[in-house]
C-alpha cells in the first residue's frame, strides 16, 4: 500500500509541476511568443519550428493548438502552416520527454531553489520565472519517486507477466497506451510511467514501442473530443488533423513494427531514453510523412469540415472559443474581440433603428428590438461566464485587469440595450391610430439622436483600434451632448403647461410630448454609457 501511495504522489508531483511550468511559462512568455509567432510563421518550414518551441516553452500540445487556431481566424497564417505547426508540436513534446529522461534530479532540486528565490524577489517576471523552474524541479522529483516505487512491481508475478506479454502483442500495447493517455488526459505523464517501469526492468523495447504509438495518438483524444464544441471550424480542422496525423502514422508503421524497434535499438541501449527516442522517431517520421502534403489536407479538411453558412443562431459566441481558456492571453484577446462584435451588433441592429422605433407604426419592429435586446443580455451573461472561468486559471496582473475591463464594457453595453429596448417599449405604449412623432419633435430630437450616433460610432473605433486619441475626442464630445439634452428637456416642459387642444386630444399630445421627454433622457444615457467605455481605453477606470 505503501508504494502505491508513493507512486501515486510521485505522479501527483509529476503532472503539478508539469502543469506549473506551463502556465508560469505562458504568464512569462506568451505576448513575446506572438510577437515572434507574427513575423515568422510566413515561411511554411518555420511553422512546424515554432510549432515545437512553443509546445517546448508552454509544456502544452493543447496551447500550441490553440494558439494555431486563433493564428488561423485572426488571418496571421493559412490553414496550411496552422498544420505544420501542429506537426511541430509533436516533435516539440518529443523535446520535453528528452528532458525528462535525463538523470538530473541533484540539479532538479538546485532549480527548486533557484526558482523559490526568485519567485520571492518581489520582481512580477521573475516571479512566474521562478515559478516555472520550481514546477520543473517538481517533475523530476516526481519521476524519482516513481521510478522508486516501480521497483517492488518486479515482485508481483502478475503485474511483471501481462508487462512482459505486452510486446507479443502490439496492438494490444497500442489500445493500452491509447486508453492510459485518454484517462489521465496528459502524454507526457504516460511516458513518465513508461519510463519509471523501464528504469526497473519491467518493460522491453518490444512493448515501448507500441505503447509510444498508442500514447501519441491519446493525447490528441481530449482536443479531438474538445473541438466537437467548437464556434469555429478551423479548430475543428485543427483537432482532425492532429489526430488524423497520428492515426496515419500508426498505420503506416504497423507492418514495420520490427524495424523501428530495432532502430530504436540501435540508438542506445538505455530503456529510458529508448522511451524518449520511440516518441522522437515518431514525431520526425510524422513530419517527413505529412509535411509536404500540408496544402493538399488543407484543402481536404475545408471539403471534409465545410464553413457553416449564415443560417447559425446570434446567440452565440462570433470570436470567443471555449478552448481558448487554455492561454490566458489568447482568450483575453479573443473577449476583447467578442466585445467588439457586440458593439457592431448594437450599432447596427439597435442604434440604427432608433428612428424607425420613434417614428414608424410597427409592432413587428418592436419584437424584432426585443429579440435583439434578448441577445444582447446573452452575450453579457455568456462573456461574463467566460471571463469567470478565465480568472480561475491564475492570471497575472495585467490580465486580470484586462479581464475587469472587459467586464465593464460588457456592462456598458448591456446598458446601451436597455435603453434603446426602454425606448421600443415607450413606442409601443402610445395610441396605435395616431402613432407617428410630430415632426417638429423630432426634428429637435434627431440633432440628439445624431451626436449620440456619430459618439458610439467613434467610441467603436476606439475600441477596435484602442486609440485613446479617439476616445478622447468621444469624452470631449460630451458636454455639448449634455447642453443639448438640457435645451431639449427644458424646452418641452416649458411647452407642456401651453397645451390648449380638446381633453382627447391633449391627452394624447400630452403623452408624445412625454414619450418624446423620455426618450431624450434615454439617448443621454445612451451617449453617458458610451463615454464610460471610452473611459476604459483612455485608461481612466
Amino acid at each position: 500500500m505503501g508504494t502505491i501511495l508513493v507512486f501515486l504522489g510521485g505522479l501527483g508531483l509529476f503532472m503539478y509541476g508539469v502543469q506549473t511550468t506551463s502556465d508560469a511559462l505562458q504568464k512569462f512568455a506568451a505576448h513575446r511568443l506572438k510577437q515572434i509567432l507574427q513575423s515568422l510563421t510566413k515561411k511554411p518550414f518555420m511553422a512546424v519550428l515554432l510549432g515545437m518551441v512553443i509546445t517546448v516553452a508552454f509544456q502544452s500540445s493543447a496551447a500550441t493548438t490553440v494558439l494555431v487556431v486563433e493564428f488561423v481566424n485572426a488571418g496571421m497564417m493559412s490553414l496550411g502552416q496552422a498544420l505544420g505547426m501542429v506537426l511541430g508540436s509533436a516533435v516539440g513534446t518529443s523535446v520535453s520527454i528528452q528532458l525528462i529522461a535525463f538523470q538530473i534530479l541533484d540539479i532538479a532540486l538546485g532549480a527548486i531553489f533557484i526558482g523559490f528565490v526568485l519567485y520571492f524577489s518581489g520582481k512580477k517576471q521573475w516571479k512566474h520565472l521562478g515559478h516555472s523552474l520550481i514546477g520543473f524541479g517538481l517533475i523530476f522529483v516526481g519521476m524519482s519517486n516513481m521510478s522508486n516505487a516501480s521497483a517492488p512491481l518486479r515482485n508481483i508475478p502478475e503485474v511483471f507477466g501481462f508487462l512482459a506479454r505486452l510486446g507479443s502483442y502490439p496492438f494490444l500495447a497500442i489500445l493500452v497506451g491509447l486508453i492510459l493517455t485518454t484517462i489521465i488526459q496528459s502524454s507526457t505523464a504516460v511516458f513518465a510511467i513508461m519510463m519509471s517501469l523501464a528504469g526497473q526492468g519491467l518493460l522491453e523495447l518490444q512493448a515501448i514501442v507500441p505503447l509510444v504509438i498508442g500514447a501519441h495518438i491519446g493525447g490528441t483524444v481530449t482536443t479531438l473530443l474538445t473541438s466537437l464544441t467548437a464556434k469555429k471550424m478551423d479548430a475543428k480542422r485543427t483537432a482532425l488533423a492532429n489526430t488524423g496525423y497520428k492515426v496515419l502514422a500508426a498505420v503506416l508503421m504497423y507492418p514495420f513494427l520490427t524495424q523501428f524497434t530495432q532502430l530504436i535499438q540501435w540508438t542506445t541501449g538505455n530503456l529510458q531514453r529508448q522511451v524518449a527516442n520511440a516518441h522522437l522517431l515518431f514525431a520526425v517520421l510524422m513530419v517527413i510523412i505529412f509535411f509536404p502534403l500540408n496544402g493538399l489536407i488543407a484543402k481536404g479538411l475545408k471539403r471534409m469540415v465545410p464553413d457553416r453558412g449564415d443560417k447559425d443562431s446570434p446567440l452565440k459566441f462570433q470570436v470567443i472559443d471555449e478552448v481558448s481558456i487554455e492561454v490566458p492571453a489568447v482568450a483575453l484577446k479573443q473577449a476583447n474581440g467578442e466585445m467588439r462584435a457586440l458593439g457592431d451588433f448594437i450599432g447596427t441592429r439597435m442604434m440604427q433603428k432608433i428612428p424607425a422605433i420613434l417614428l414608424a407604426n410597427s409592432d413587428n419592429l418592436v419584437e424584432e428590438i426585443s429579440k435583439v435586446e434578448e441577445g444582447v443580455d446573452w452575450y453579457y451573461r455568456h462573456t461574463m461566464r467566460f471571463l469567470a472561468v478565465l480568472s480561475q486559471r491564475g492570471l497575472t496582473d495585467e490580465q486580470a485587469e484586462e479581464s475587469m475591463k472587459i467586464q465593464f464594457i460588457a456592462k456598458e453595453f448591456e446598458y446601451i440595450g436597455d435603453a434603446v429596448m426602454a425606448m421600443a417599449l415607450l413606442a409601443k405604449k402610445l395610441p396605435r391610430e395616431t402613432m407617428k412623432v410630430p415632426a417638429e419633435n423630432w426634428k429637435h430630437l434627431d440633432e440628439l439622436y445624431q451626436r449620440v450616433s456619430c459618439n458610439f460610432a467613434k467610441v467603436m473605433q476606439a475600441l477596435t483600434l484602442w486609440d485613446s486619441q479617439i476616445a478622447a475626442e468621444v469624452i470631449r464630445e460630451h458636454p455639448e451632448t449634455s447642453r443639448i439634452q438640457r435645451d431639449l428637456q427644458f424646452n418641452f416642459l416649458a411647452q407642456c403647461p401651453q397645451l390648449n387642444s380638446q381633453e382627447g386630444n391633449l391627452k394624447i399630445e400630452e403623452m408624445y410630448r412625454y414619450a418624446t421627454l423620455d426618450s431624450i433622457n434615454l439617448l443621454y444615457q445612451v451617449d453617458e454609457h458610451t463615454v464610460n467605455i471610452a473611459k476604459v481605453v483612455m485608461g481612466i477606470v
